[in-house]
């Protein structure tokens, strides 16, 4: 995603929405607590950091038993309803 724009807001809700866009409409929304980031620089930069430990994350393969590093082909495949006999 190229950016061209971020968006902080803070709700009464007691968290801090960072927004990411991007070219052609893409968004990247990262919510976090107001414990988070004393201002909105601070707030950006550790929406950066949680997308960044995601992504090393996701490509992290984990055991299948975890529930992480599982498809979501697998996942929806395990989930469906055994039919009757």
């Amino acid at each position: 995603m190229r950016l061209v724009g971020t968006n902080v807001a803070r709700t009464t809700e007691g968290t801090i929405t960072v927004e990411f866009h991007g070219e052609g409409n893409e968004l990247v929304t990262v919510r976090m607590s107001t414990d988070s980031a004393q201002n909105d620089e601070d707030a950006v930069i550790f929406a950066e950091r949680m997308m960044d430990d995601l992504s090393v994350t996701r490509r992290t393969p984990l055991s299948p038993e975890s529930g992480e590093g599982v498809s979501i082909d697998e996942t929806l495949a395990a989930e469906k309803p055994m039919k009757p006999n």
